[in-house]
């Protein structure tokens, strides 16, 4: 099982590992900031990454267009780290990805989010501040996402 995700300032590889750690077998952690991963290997592949300004990393959109025939062949659980609840996460979550991957995902999740202004990049820290008048941690990360997310992988496997 593949878990491969961009993560800008930890947050989303915080959430990556959590997931790892909950799901049973082996789970290989691949950033996509770094990494080219080769799908041959793996019938199961969540894929995630963080919003900023509305949007997920370039890297998930570029993994999934180059991929994307080799991803409609496998099992593939989708998520990402915002700060929104209710609606609105669920908006973000579907505008994510690609609609021909969100409609084949056998899994969904919002997964919170997470914030240390100190180690935000000058511009982020300024926009943090601004836009949600953040001067301080703060973090969101939803344990019951996580826990639901590999649940469904888990089921997912025991069902082979």
């Amino acid at each position: 099982m593949l878990i491969a995700y961009r993560s800008r300032y930890g947050a989303t590889e915080s959430c990556a590992r959590s997931l790892a750690g909950e799901i049973s077998g082996d789970a290989v952690l691949y950033d996509l900031r770094r990494n080219r991963p080769s799908l041959a290997s793996f019938d199961v592949i969540l894929i995630g990454g963080s919003i900023y300004a509305g949007k997920i990393q370039r890297e998930i959109g570029s993994f999934c267009d180059r991929e994307r025939d080799h991803l409609l062949l496998k099992k593939v659980g989708l998520f990402i780290c915002c700060f929104y609840d209710g609606e609105r996460a669920m908006a973000e979550l579907e505008a994510a990805f690609p609609p021909w991957l969100s409609a084949h995902a056998f899994a969904r999740e919002v997964l919170g989010g997470e914030i240390h202004p100190r180690e935000l990049s000058l511009l982020h820290r300024l926009l943090a501040k601004s836009v949600i008048h953040l001067d301080h941690d703060i973090s969101t990360i939803r344990r019951d996402g996580i826990e639901r997310l590999a649940n469904a992988v888990n089921a997912l496997q025991a069902s082979r």
